[in-house]
């Protein structure tokens, strides 16, 4: 029997030697005769190579033999990457990759291993490691795929480091895919390994985005191993503990609906197709893990908001047009910024259930939707708008920051349309916080997503980046202006109209807590 288990050790060694080097040895040779792109083919060897981690735990019966390949490979990649000490060793098919990004690779893979392998099959400290890394292998190697072919429209820069809306939105949805498929099949329950893959996957992105110099390879890994770790420990060492805490009706509704308007939003106009990628998976989280109460929110927000930028669009257009992005599509970012703060909380309610997430989701929506009917519909007015922090001021049509009596009214119902559309949500629930004390909720999430909104213009007359056009001296969120790079003019650099946006929801989203604390604290 020991001989039988040292055999498929072995056996199982010299299949991963073989398979891995004849990757490399392919792909090394397509590059060779110029049938790969660099990129893509450091990308082609990250995915197949990195899917050899599935099979260990059917091929290894310890931990040692679990080690060897990934140990070894250390030192190959080391040996083989751009940063070589030895510059004849150094591949063709990743010498356009970051210096040490390979190298990375493998030590993450090494760690995981090291942490977490276990040599049963099924053990759910392997799901640890493979929820972690799969979305480095495909998410990450698909993301770099598609946003070199379609992202140059969507292309942002961070660190110095060139990335794409559409780019990253693959990686997000790649990344729910894969670990899915994969967790299901290691005996996770289906709607558990959804969970888990929503969680992994807007992880994975957020961590992409902001990681430097190939260090994505390490620290996608690292922050999803984390965060499943603790997650598992919190659960009594087992994922499907979570099963009864989840409605499988909402959730494959939720998919559904997402997906409809999601796939309409794209046909009229609406968003962009990251941002679409966007909103379909938001809103798998926040309505299929918050319920009823928070995808009534969640799409009274999405729908009206969307109705009212291109109502009467041609009469508003010279005012909007001096927005940083005017009442164009919307893309991935705009659609993350409204989204962040609930889809957190979804994620969060799900591990420690309270009401006190539903109500931060509700501010946040609310404070979204005031803003938009604000800008949208007060671009309307007859009248000349005031100075948000100087009202007894007149502002110029069109000025950041600028409020009217038109849009103030219209910020005021926007947020009451997101409280009422909760409470209607909520009748479709068993247990809802909207069904207790109805009417003081109510009035909270208005009255808090109606002063989120306000902050929203206080911020952009006070710390939002301004520029001023020099051909016609307008001053304008825009880098660029009458076909001319645009002055720097008041505010703080790095602070834009996203996250001028952002902070009103945060401030949206603490005023409801802290009411309803308030209340509670008292009554």
């Amino acid at each position: 029997m020991a001989m039988n288990s040292l055999t498929l050790n072995i056996l199982g060694l010299v299949i991963l030697f073989i398979f891995v080097f004849s990757v490399l040895a392919t792909v090394e040779i397509l590059k060779i005769k110029q049938l790969l792109e660099g990129k893509t083919s450091r990308k082609v060897i990250h995915i197949l190579v990195g899917n050899v981690v599935i099979v260990f735990p059917f091929v290894f019966s310890n931990l040692w033999f679990a080690l060897v390949g990934p140990l070894f490979f250390v030192l190959f990649t080391y040996l083989t990457c751009p940063g070589s000490p030895i510059k004849k060793f150094r591949l063709k098919s990743v010498e356009e990759g970051h210096t040490y990004g390979t190298v990375f690779y493998a030590i993450s893979l090494t760690i995981l291993v090291v942490l977490f392998f276990e040599p049963e099959h099924f053990n759910q400290k392997n799901v640890i490691i493979f929820a972690s890394f799969l979305p480095l292998v495909w998410g990450d190697g698909i993301s770099a795929v598609i946003g070199l072919k379609y992202g140059k429209k969507g292309e942002f820069t961070i660190f110095k480091d060139k990335k794409s809306l559409i780019g990253s939105w693959s990686l997000a949805i790649s990344s729910l895919v894969v670990v899915t498929i994969i967790l299901t099949f290691f005996q996770i329950n289906f709607f558990v390994s959804l969970y888990i893959g929503l969680l992994i996957a807007f992880i994975s992105t957020i961590i992409e985005v902001v990681s430097p110099k190939g260090l994505d390879n390490i620290t996608i890994p690292a922050v999803n191993a984390l965060v499943l770790y603790l997650m598992f420990k919190s659960l009594n060492n087992n994922f499907n503990t979570l099963e009864e805490r989840i409605s499988k009706t909402t959730i494959l509704i939720a998919l559904c609906l997402s997906f409809v308007i999601a796939a309409a939003s794209i046909s009229v106009k609406a968003l962009t197709w990251d941002g679409a990628l966007a909103g379909f998976f938001f809103g798998i989280v926040i309505f299929g893990l918050g319920g009823w109460s928070w995808g009534a929110m969640y799409f009274a927000f999405f729908l009206i908001g969307s109705l009212t930028t291109f109502f009467k669009k041609k009469e508003k257009s010279d005012i909007t047009k001096e927005f940083e992005k005017g009442s164009t599509a919307r893309d991935s970012i705009q659609a993350s910024v409204n989204s962040f703060i609930p889809v957190i909380a979804a994620l969060l309610n799900l591990i420690f259930p309270s009401h006190f997430f539903t109500v931060i989701t509700a501010g946040a929506l609310a404070t979204s939707l005031s803003d938009t009917l604000a800008t949208e519909i007060g671009s309307l007015s007859k009248k000349n708008p005031r100075e948000a922090i100087r009202p007894w001021k007149e502002a110029k049509k069109g000025s950041p920051g600028a409020i009217s009596i038109l849009g103030t009214s219209a910020s005021l119902l926007g947020a009451g349309i997101i409280a009422i559309a909760g409470w209607i949500g909520s009748l479709f629930e068993k247990t809802s916080l909207f069904q207790n004390n109805t009417a003081i909720l109510l009035l909270i999430i208005t009255f808090s997503g109606f002063i989120g909104a306000y902050f929203d213009s206080v911020f952009a007359e006070t710390v939002q980046c301004l520029n001023k056009c020099s051909i016609c001296g307008k001053i304008t969120e825009k880098t660029y202006h009458c076909e001319t790079k645009t002055e720097y003019f008041r505010g703080i650099k790095f602070i834009k109209n996203d996250l001028v946006n952002l902070l009103s929801i945060t401030v949206g989203s603490v005023l409801s807590i802290t009411f309803v604390f308030l209340v509670e604290l008292l009554y």
